[in-house]
C-alpha cells in the first residue's frame, strides 16, 4: 500500500534491478544521503536484502516486461500469440497501463525533487516527465551515445587519428545502430505493430510530449533521450584520451562504496595476515563477477593457474563465486567463493578480470593494472577493456582464442617493476 508522506529532498533512483547496475550508483546515492537529502530506490524482492545492507530505503516497484527475440522460434511463438488471441494484446496493454500508475503512485507518495533514471531505462523518462521537473539520466556503463572519434562501448576498438580510424568507427557504428533498428523492426512485426514504442508513442501523445524529437537513437544497446543532463559514474581518466564530452554529459568520478563486511572470513583474514600484509610476495587476483561460471571460465582459470605455478613469489588469489569449477590445485593458487574485492585490490600487483565496468573502476581506484578477458562481448566489456589499454592501465586478450603463451606474456608484463605500473 502506498501511504501518504512529505519529504522536502527526495531524490529518487529508479535503476535496472540488477547488481551490476545498482553497485555503480551506490556512490551517488551515499554522498546525496551524506548531504541530508532523502534516498529512495526502485526495487524487486531479490534486491531488498543489498538495499538494506547499503542502509538504503526502497520501495517495490513493477518494472516493464522486456521482450527479446533470440531466433526465429521466439518470433514465431510471439507473432502467432499476438495474431490469434487479441487478450495478449489487451494484457500487454494492462501491463504498461499499471506501470504508469504505479508510478504516479510512487510519485504521489514520495513527492521527489529529482529522479536518476538508469541509462537502460531511459524511456521511463516519459513516466516521470509530466510530474517531476528534475530528471537525469545515469549510465551505470561508459557513456553509450555517439560520440565524434570514439567506436560503440560494444567495440574494443581502440581510436586512432588518421581517416582509417574514423571509416573503422564510422563502420562499427553504423553495424551497431542497423542492428537495433532491425530488432526493434522485428519486434513490430511480431506485435503487429502494436509493440512496445506503439505504446511508449500513445502515452507521449497523451501528455503532450514529442516522442519523435526527445528519443535519441544514437545510442549504443539503448535509447537516450534528447536535452537531458546525462551523468556517466566513472572517472574521465578512463574514457578514451580522444573522448570530447558532449554538452549535457557529467561525470561523478567517486568510488561506489560497497559494505563487504560479510566477506571477511577467518580464512579471508588467515590469507591476509600471511601472505598480503608486509610481504615481497607479487600478488595476481582474478574475478569475473557473476560470470565465473561454464566450461569456459573453468579453462581460462586453469590456464592462468598453471602459468603463475611456475612464477616465483608470486600468489593467485581467485574469487570464483558460488559455482561448482573444477580448478587445479597448487601451493602457491588460493581460491574463495566470495572476497571483500575492494581490500584484496589494495593488496593487489595484477588483477585479472572479465571488465565489468564496477571491477575496472575499483582496480583503477587502487591503481592495480589489468589484464581483462571480457566474458561478454555484446555489452560494455569490449568497450571497457579497450579504455584499459588505451589509458596504459593494462591489456586484454580475446577469452574465445588466446594461447598460453599469450596470457603467460601478458601476466608477466604488467607485473611490477614493468612500465604499466610506472603509467599508473
Amino acid at each position: 500500500m502506498y501511504r501518504a508522506k512529505s519529504f522536502e529532498q527526495m531524490k529518487l533512483f529508479v535503476i535496472q534491478p540488477f547488481l551490476s547496475h545498482l553497485y555503480p550508483v551506490f556512490g551517488l546515492a551515499h554522498e546525496l544521503k551524506d548531504q541530508g537529502e532523502d534516498v529512495l530506490f526502485t526495487t524487486t524482492p531479490p534486491i531488498v536484502p543489498t538495499l538494506q545492507n547499503e542502509g538504503f530505503r526502497f520501495q517495490e516497484f513493477d518494472y516493464l516486461s522486456e521482450y527479446m527475440i533470440k531466433n526465429y522460434k521466439s518470433f514465431l511463438g510471439l507473432f502467432l500469440k499476438s495474431l490469434i488471441s487479441k487478450a495478449y494484446y489487451s494484457e500487454r496493454k494492462n501491463e504498461f497501463e499499471s506501470a504508469f500508475r504505479h508510478t504516479q503512485l510512487l510519485i504521489a507518495e514520495y513527492k521527489p525533487t529529482h529522479v536518476y533514471i538508469d541509462q537502460s531505462l531511459a524511456e521511463y523518462y516519459f513516466f516521470f516527465r509530466p510530474f517531476v521537473s528534475n530528471i537525469t539520466i545515469v549510465h551505470t556503463k561508459v557513456y553509450s551515445g555517439k560520440t565524434k572519434d570514439i567506436p560503440p562501448m560494444t567495440s574494443n576498438f581502440i581510436p586512432r587519428t588518421g581517416i582509417v580510424s574514423k571509416m573503422k568507427i564510422n563502420h562499427l557504428w553504423f553495424k551497431e545502430l542497423f542492428k537495433q533498428r532491425f530488432r526493434e523492426l522485428v519486434l513490430k512485426i511480431a506485435f503487429l505493430g502494436k509493440d512496445e514504442t506503439y505504446f511508449w508513442k500513445q502515452h507521449c501523445k497523451k501528455y503532450r510530449m514529442d516522442w519523435k524529437k526527445q528519443v535519441d537513437l544514437n545510442h549504443s544497446l539503448n535509447r537516450g533521450i534528447k536535452n537531458v543532463e546525462n551523468l556517466v559514474l566513472l572517472p574521465r581518466e578512463l574514457e578514451f584520451p580522444k573522448f570530447k564530452k558532449p554538452k549535457h554529459v557529467r561525470f561523478f568520478e567517486k568510488l561506489s562504496p560497497k559494505n563487504e563486511s560479510a566477506y571477511y572470513t577467518p580464512a579471508y583474514l588467515e590469507l591476509k595476515r600471511e601472505y598480503l600484509l608486509g610481504t615481497n610476495i607479487k600478488i595476481i587476483y582474478m574475478a569475473f563477477g557473476t560470470l565465473a561460471q561454464g566450461l569456459k571460465v573453468a579453462n581460462f582459470f586453469n590456464t592462468v593457474i598453471s602459468i603463475v605455478e611456475e612464477l616465483s613469489e608470486t600468489l593467485l588469489i581467485i574469487s570464483k563465486g558460488n559455482h561448482i569449477m573444477e580448478l587445479k590445485n597448487a601451493d602457491n593458487v588460493f581460491t574463495f567463493d566470495y572476497l571483500p574485492q575492494q581490500d584484496v585490490l589494495s593488496h593487489t600487483n595484477l588483477f585479472i578480470t572479465h571488465g565489468g565496468l564496477g571491477s575496472v573502476k575499483e582496480a583503477f581506484h587502487h591503481n592495480v593494472p589489468m589484464l581483462v578477458a571480457p566474458m561478454n562481448k555484446f555489452i560494455d566489456q569490449n568497450g571497457n577493456a579497450a579504455r584499459v589499454k588505451a589509458n596504459g592501465l593494462g591489456d586484454f586478450l580475446d577469452i574465445d582464442k588466446y594461447s598460453k603463451t599469450e596470457v603467460k606474456e601478458k601476466i608477466k608484463m604488467l607485473l611490477p617493476d614493468h612500465k604499466f605500473q610506472t603509467a599508473i
